[in-house]
């Protein structure tokens, strides 16, 4: 590859005998398919391993002001380490919406999604205006945290063709069955997650939770209730989803956005990753937060993935890094004209590169364009 001055690429070619050859991998940038750049000042400093629910506790007890702005230094320094790990795009899950400037500035493509939650319209109603003032995708926190009719306000697909473009907001991803609390919750009315909202109502009267959440055996299956699951829905986490859930969302098409290092952070359990790939279940990756996951490196959480199921043939989790994620915002993650750049990983000589690429080595990367 002949490079200019800028480090722009002039063209490809093959190099000739008595050249010095530079090893690597030229690929598309990656896509961090979730990440809340919001918390990032809370990073390693929310212990897991407890479960999803003493998680939330232990990250609302630090009483961070995502706007104050040290927070918003902390998203800016993120999204620019994002880009130097390789990172052309990123869907943000934002609460207040501010973010959208931190990608541009950080050369980051993809989309900043406003995510809301709550029982009632009068909760959650200004959250979808302020989503339309602002311009940006609305999407719903989870089923264990959303009336139905948010959900379907938020999820439910526009009436004229649900085909994202570059720049815009992308499809809706929204958090399902992380762990097993949340079944516990919806089927029940149990559990770790029962606790939280039943100390929410003690502070709240009008937090009218055992009637307001959807019932059902799980988040994907809630979701699939109300009509909502389809290809242009990102389901994130699907960590403690059964396997009548998984055959739902193969059915319907949606894609997985994995998390792997978060949930092992946060619950100590993976998605069921040989289940997924069974299904043909499209695939994406994303990071989650700072306040779950060491870095915003998606590679990392591939290498992850790669190591949880080492009989997956490694093309399924480049493909999930690239298309799968880039499929979400409306990129497109190719060499020839495409969204996301060309990134050089600076890999050994390997008969199938993809194999080094996902050995959890931190391989040097560098933009060409």
């Amino acid at each position: 590859m002949d490079l200019d001055a800028a480090g722009q690429p002039l063209r490809l070619r093959r190099a000739r005998p008595d050249e010095p050859v530079r090893p690597g991998l030229l690929c598309p940038g990656f896509t961090n398919a979730h990440a809340h750049l919001e918390l990032s000042a809370a990073r390693g400093r929310a212990p897991g391993g407890d479960g999803s629910a003493p998680w939330v506790r232990a990250l609302a007890a630090l009483g961070l002001d995502p706007t104050a702005p040290e927070a918003v230094a902390a998203a800016r320094a993120a999204a620019a380490e994002a880009r130097a790990a390789g990172c052309a795009a990123l869907i943000d899950t934002s609460n207040h919406g501010h973010t959208a400037p931190l990608l541009a500035d950080a050369g980051l493509r993809g989309a900043v999604q406003l995510e809301l939650l709550g029982l009632s319209p009068a909760r959650w109603g200004p959250g979808l205006a302020r989503a339309r003032a602002l311009g940006l995708r609305p999407t719903a926190h989870s089923p264990i945290s959303c009336a139905p009719a948010l959900l379907t306000a938020a999820l439910a697909p526009p009436a004229g063709p649900d085909v994202p473009s570059a720049g815009g907001g992308g499809w809706p991803t929204v958090h399902v069955d992380e762990d097993e609390a949340d079944a516990a919750l919806l089927a029940d009315r149990a559990g770790p997650w029962a606790a939280f909202h039943a100390a929410l109502e003690a502070r709240l009267p009008a937090h009218p939770w055992r009637e307001a959440l959807p019932r059902a055996p799980s988040g994907v299956h809630a979701l699939h209730a109300l009509g909502l699951l389809r290809p242009s829905l990102g389901l994130v986490h699907l960590a403690a989803a059964p396997p009548s859930a998984l055959d739902l969302v193969a059915a319907a098409g949606a894609t997985a956005v994995l998390c792997p290092r978060s949930n092992r952070h946060i619950s100590g359990r993976l998605p069921d990753l040989r289940g997924l790939v069974a299904r043909g279940v499209p695939l994406a990756v994303g990071t989650d937060s700072l306040a779950s996951a060491p870095d915003l490196d998606p590679l990392a959480d591939a290498a992850l993935l790669r190591a949880a199921a080492p009989e997956v043939d490694p093309a399924v989790w480049m493909r999930a890094l690239l298309d799968g994620g880039a499929r979400l915002w409306g990129g497109r993650a190719t060499l020839d004209g495409g969204d996301c750049g060309a990134l050089l990983i600076a890999l050994p000589p390997a008969e199938d590169p993809l194999l080094p690429l996902f050995d959890g080595a931190r391989w040097p990367r560098r933009w060409c364009r």
